[in-house]
């Protein structure tokens, strides 16, 4: 008799679609580990006081709930990021915890196979027989793990885009600006009255932006200028007949903020910042606004939510087709290229094809496989988790391997 071995799938990172990969993993018959290098949920915890769109029910699996059991949030709750994590990620969590290694403070630096290396195997790569090895770094130093199929769940968030023309960074940005700056604020708890009468810079276009935009002009006597990319009548677009009403509110909102001249807020539409200095209170920023020409904004803080993009050093060992315009893998950045839908509720389900890359048994899910693609819907990650998971249960049976 062939001896055999349980097939070990490596997750990285313990978010909502890493979780939701392991539990499903897990119940196949895989022996699955996560490696999360903070603590389950922690960047979900980061905007742990902004409130999602999109309803609980879009947010988690069916296996998830029924994992959680009772206690959990309605299908329709409507949850903040610390509602999410802690009634619905956190619990899941532990539920899995008996059957899924989770190992917090457990850093995934680097990705590569046993013997085979990224220049071999060209144009063949269906041929490798070896394992995957990760360097970890974790509380106790660096470690080499292996794995037989690696889930690159890790997201995107942390890796924010700069706020300068170009989309890199402007002279001073990465001297003044830290971490904080490209985050939703907390307008309301502790700290709140900051805001108070001050003059605030928030760059970006998106739904992020505007959250921060009209949380601001409802602050007492506070100013806002915000800087969003390219000419157009509005700072958002409005989807018609929006299914969320929350977010139908919010485009409401920011754009009728940005285009009343008796608003607390001073709209620059195609604005290029081209570089900053000082400090918190006392910013300068260098802007070209193009309808009133180069000036000088003097702000008390400067905010720059323009989006995420992929750390894709984690597999730069491993043959990964990457497109070059988003970051993402290429064929999944094909078939959103090709959707002429801006928004993210309207994309279509995409199949294996489109999640695979030359790299066999290697898969990026979640938001970081959108690249800078800000479409991303957890929803859509959650159909990612079932395309892949079905996929290796038809290769792979119940998960075991010739030892």
């Amino acid at each position: 008799m062939i001896p055999t071995r349980p097939l070990r799938v490596a997750v990285i990172g313990a978010g909502p679609i890493g979780l939701e990969a392991a539990l499903r993993l897990s119940t196949s018959g895989f022996e699955t580990v996560i490696h999360e290098r903070g603590t389950v949920a922690a960047n979900v915890r980061r905007w742990g006081h902004v409130e999602l769109f999109s309803p609980f029910v879009m947010n988690s699996s069916q296996a998830g709930r029924t994992t959680v059991g009772t206690g959990r949030p309605g299908d329709d709750a409507l949850l903040s990021g610390d509602e999410f994590a802690a009634d619905y990620l956190e619990p899941l969590a532990r539920a899995i915890g008996g059957e899924v290694a989770i190992h917090e403070h457990s850093q995934v630096v680097a990705i590569s196979r046993e013997s085979t290396w990224k220049h071999h195997l060209v144009g063949r790569r269906s041929e490798v027989a070896d394992r995957f090895i990760l360097l970890v770094e974790g509380s106790e130093g660096e470690s080499v793990e292996t794995a037989d199929v690696v889930l690159d769940c890790s997201g995107t968030w942390g890796n924010h885009n700069p706020i300068g023309a170009g989309g890199i960074w402007c002279p001073g940005e990465r001297r003044v600006m830290t971490t904080g700056d490209y985050e939703i604020p907390d307008t309301e708890s502790d700290g709140a009255d900051w805001y108070t009468k001050r003059h605030m810079l928030v760059v970006g276009g998106g739904h992020s932006a505007a959250t921060v935009v009209v949380a601001l002009s409802g602050a007492s006597e506070t100013r806002v200028t915000w800087i969003t990319r390219g000419p157009s009548d509005t700072p958002l677009e409005r989807v018609t007949d929006d299914p969320l009403p929350a977010r139908a509110a919010l485009v409401t909102a920011a754009n009728q903020l940005a285009t009343d001249e008796s608003s607390p807020v001073d709209w620059l539409p195609g604005a290029l910042v081209l570089a900053i200095d000082g400090g918190p209170g006392h910013f300068s920023v260098a802007v070209d606004d193009p309808g009133r020409g180069r000036q000088v904004i003097a702000a008390d803080g400067v905010l720059g939510l323009t989006g995420c993009r992929p750390d894709r050093s984690l597999y730069g060992e491993l043959q990964v087709h990457e497109c070059y315009a988003t970051g993402g893998p290429i064929r999944l950045a094909e078939e959103l290229l090709g959707d002429a839908s801006g928004d993210c509720l309207g994309q279509t389900a995409t199949g294996l094809e489109t999640l695979q890359s030359p790299e066999p048994n290697f898969f990026i899910l979640g938001s970081k496989s959108y690249g800078r693609d800000s479409r991303f819907l957890l929803q859509a990650g959650l159909e990612q988790v079932d395309i892949v998971a079905e996929h290796l249960v038809g290769q792979y049976g119940r998960g075991h391997v010739v030892s």
